[in-house]
């Protein structure tokens, strides 16, 4: 079993143990990164479900200083660990990257 589905850590992207290989911790980075673009696609949709017409900012700057505040925030949420979705496809992935490699006497070849 490939020490990638046995991760203890619960960050994904900013720990990665230097003995994972470089596809592993890619997988790592991917499954961090997928977990904070979906975090914000919610935290989006939740907004303009639960925003208040009437308040809209007529400032122009306003939507993109909050796209960027909600980036940022999903940014750190996955980092720390998210909702456990990147956890998910590191287990799924991880485990299909392991089956895939091959045995060591075809590498050295």
């Amino acid at each position: 079993m490939s020490a990638i589905t046995n991760l203890a850590a619960p960050a994904l992207s900013s720990t990665e143990p230097k003995s994972l290989s470089a596809k592993e911790q890619k997988l790592l980075k991917a499954a961090g990164e997928f977990e904070s673009m979906l975090l914000s696609s919610f935290w989006k949709s939740m907004k303009s479900t639960f925003a208040d017409p009437d308040q809209d900012s007529l400032d122009p700057a306003h939507d993109t200083l909050e796209d960027m505040s909600i980036q940022a925030m999903s940014d750190a949420v996955g980092k720390a660990g998210g909702l456990g979705i990147g956890k998910l496809i590191i287990k799924h992935l991880g485990a299909q990257l392991a089956a895939k490699q091959p045995p060591m006497e075809a590498k050295s070849q």
